[in-house]
């Protein structure tokens, strides 16, 4: 008994009718099986993260006011602290501030250099250099007025040298030299008042 016929248009016809049959067997095992996993797969992360989702937004609606008043408590602190950082247009009144407190706190100031800005992501930054003399109370004095100024500016990198001579007062003299840092709200970008027409 054989398997194919003699025939040969009947083994033409038994040949063309197999191919589908093993075109859909090949499909189905080789194709669909790894299609049929990978749906499967993606279904249970889909519900995965369905579950996670509700998770988050049952946690959200109890956490809700007290993340909303906790973020508007920081919206106050931040505007509070930017109400502390000086405009550029600030700046002329803050050295203007620090020569008063220097009268004030009777040192002499005989440095006050400005250093490069230095652009930074938010605020940028000014550096000054500053020195001056006078007895070593009253220069204390006057870097606690500095630090004391309505607009945040701190004294950094202080260094004191004595001059080996007595002031007026028998007091002998110190040389304060230290930086003062400051941040400064940048200027918004200019804009271009290009006309087109």
């Amino acid at each position: 008994m054989a398997i194919l016929p003699s025939d040969p248009g009947k083994q033409k016809l038994l040949i063309l009718t197999l191919l589908p049959v093993l075109a859909a067997f090949a499909y189905w095992y080789l194709l669909h099986d790894s299609y049929a996993q990978e749906n499967l797969d993606l279904t249970a992360r889909l519900e995965n993260l369905e579950i996670r989702n509700q998770t988050a937004r049952l946690q959200a609606m109890r956490a809700g006011p007290e993340l909303e008043q906790r973020l508007n408590q920081y919206r106050v602190q931040m505007e509070r602290l930017e109400q502390l950082i000086p405009r550029s247009e600030e700046v002329p009144q803050l050295l203007n501030d620090m020569t008063l407190r220097a009268r004030e706190s009777a040192v002499d100031l005989v440095l006050l250099q400005p250093e490069a800005e230095i652009p930074g992501a938010f605020y940028n930054r000014q550096v000054y250099e500053v020195a001056v003399i006078g007895a070593y109370h009253d220069v204390g004095r006057f870097l606690t007025a500095v630090g004391s100024l309505p607009r945040i500016i701190t004294p950094t990198d202080l260094r004191i040298v004595t001059r080996g001579r007595n002031n007026r007062t028998g007091n002998m003299d110190v040389e304060a030299l230290f930086r003062v840092e400051t941040y400064i709200l940048p200027q918004p970008p200019a804009r271009s008042t290009d006309a087109r027409g």
